[in-house]
């Protein structure tokens, strides 16, 4: 039984990367271009959020149980959207085009959301006066071993790095062209559930996460904070069955959060995450629960602000 489910689990995974690889194929030829939706700042200070990894950070769970795990008036709150935070995404091949508000449904799935929406609740419930811009790029089943490697390690680097520099880039032009003043105080990421399936992947991941921090640093400097760009990562779900390495991968997070008073991990697994009640009968054993992905924005969001000028 347990062989069958880890050949399922690869087999959704593969699709995932297939339909990750096909999309960004296609995007080769693409510009980014961003709607001009937001008003002038006018010198304005805002803070930026950026947010990246694989299916846990681009959306795969799920509205309909967030409506039900809420009040009425909460979820009205998560539909509609937060008036001081907004975000442009890149969900896996679903792309807002523009700045819009925070709001539920911005996920990579039909009918899904991501851990921004958790992010913006808990940003919006405690700077409720401030502005914020969350800049998302994710992609489903994708793995740091080549998708998103970086120019500082062995290798190709990853079609997937130079989309989200690409992405955060333009971004982050056109924030300025509307005349806010930003800067940029952590990067949020999930990932690692794609290189837990091979030892090669799991025993590099150190290396390579410590060359995609300071390659992201380096590119994103000058929007930089005081104190640099924080790094907010966090554990991948405690599930050997499906996630076979999981414990070297978690093992490399916590070194490299130990590496720098900037990094931090949250640790997923002591915060009662889960992934085993949705949808009922049948559930997503690979991504996070409602509940657990607001929880996780949630978590992002404290971090992150500890690190605040």
């Amino acid at each position: 039984m347990k062989k069958i489910i880890i050949l399922l689990t690869l087999l959704i995974l593969s699709t995932s990367i297939f339909v990750a690889v096909f999309y960004m194929l296609q995007d080769d030829a693409i510009e980014f271009t961003l709607n001009d939706t937001l008003p002038e700042g006018n010198g304005k200070k805002a803070r930026v959020i950026l947010l990246g990894g694989q299916s846990n950070a681009s959306g795969c769970s799920r509205d309909d149980y967030l409506r039900k795990n809420v009040s009425p008036e909460k979820y009205e709150e998560y539909k509609r959207g937060f008036d001081n935070i907004y975000i442009n995404y890149l969900s896996g091949p679903k792309m807002s085009g523009e700045f819009v508000k925070c709001a539920t449904l911005q996920g990579e799935m039909d009918g899904c959301f991501g851990p921004e929406l958790g992010i913006a609740d808990k940003l919006h419930e405690i700077y409720p006066e401030e502005t914020f811009f969350i800049i998302k790029c994710a992609w489903g089943g994708t793995n740091l071993y080549d998708q998103w490697l970086s120019p500082s390690s062995f290798g190709k680097t990853g079609d997937l790095y130079k989309q989200f520099v690409e992405y955060v880039k333009i971004s982050l032009e056109y924030l300025v062209s509307k005349n806010y003043d930003i800067k940029i105080e952590a990067m949020c990421w999930m990932q690692g559930e794609s290189d837990s399936f091979s030892i090669e992947n799991a025993e590099d991941y150190e290396i390579h996460l410590n060359n995609f921090i300071k390659d992201i640093r380096k590119e994103l400097k000058s929007y930089a904070s005081y104190d640099g760009i924080a790094f907010v990562d966090a554990l991948i779900a405690d599930n050997p069955v499906y996630w076979v390495f999981c414990d070297e991968v978690n093992a490399s997070k916590r070194a490299v959060a130990e590496s720098s008073s900037i990094n931090v991990v949250i640790d997923t697994v002591s915060h009662g995450l889960s992934c085993s009640e949705e949808p009922e009968g049948a559930p997503d054993m690979a991504h996070y629960d409602s509940m657990s992905e607001i929880k996780l924005g949630h978590l992002f969001a404290e971090e992150a602000l500890k690190f605040f000028n």
